[in-house]
């Protein structure tokens, strides 16, 4: 009995190791900037008008999460990792104001954000998992647009 016990607990073993996974599937969004902003994952909401990377344009449908000056807080993206089939995806940053003021046929027609980056899920591991707004030092070498200017 106590073999077959271990022959099954070295399995389970096994199959454990032999699978990794990425079980975090999220990063950590830091506001540094004076202003409120929303952020949105060009590729979380591709079945309601999101969209994939090389498309840049702004989704159909008016989606972001309200990150307040200073705030810190993870965003995940495992819907995304999920659905995805291309290695880079698009962040939108939106001032919050613009966000809530305009008709979101202005703001995609006029193109109103504050910062995109075009990141793969490499460049999130890279980072540490940690994008903020404004860019910081860290990310000068990540695809973005604007394109980063040192403070």
């Amino acid at each position: 009995m106590k073999i077959i016990k271990s022959i099954v607990i070295l399995f389970v073993l096994l199959t454990l190791v032999a699978c990794p996974m990425d079980y975090d599937q999220s990063f950590r969004f830091s506001n540094n900037s004076d202003v409120d902003v929303y952020i949105y994952l060009g590729v979380a909401n591709r079945d309601m008008g999101g969209s994939l990377f090389p498309d840049t344009a702004v989704s159909r449908l008016r989606v972001g999460t309200p990150f307040k000056q200073g705030e810190t807080r993870t965003y995940s993206y495992s819907s995304a990792k999920e659905n995805i089939w291309l290695d880079t995806f698009c962040l939108f940053i939106f001032d919050a104001d613009i966000f809530n003021m305009y008709e979101w046929e202005d703001i995609r027609n006029d193109y109103k954000i504050l910062q995109r980056y075009d990141m793969s899920f490499e460049d999130i591991k890279m980072l540490q998992r940690k994008i903020s707004y404004p860019p910081d030092e860290r990310m000068k070498d990540i695809k973005m647009f604007p394109p980063y200017s040192a403070p």
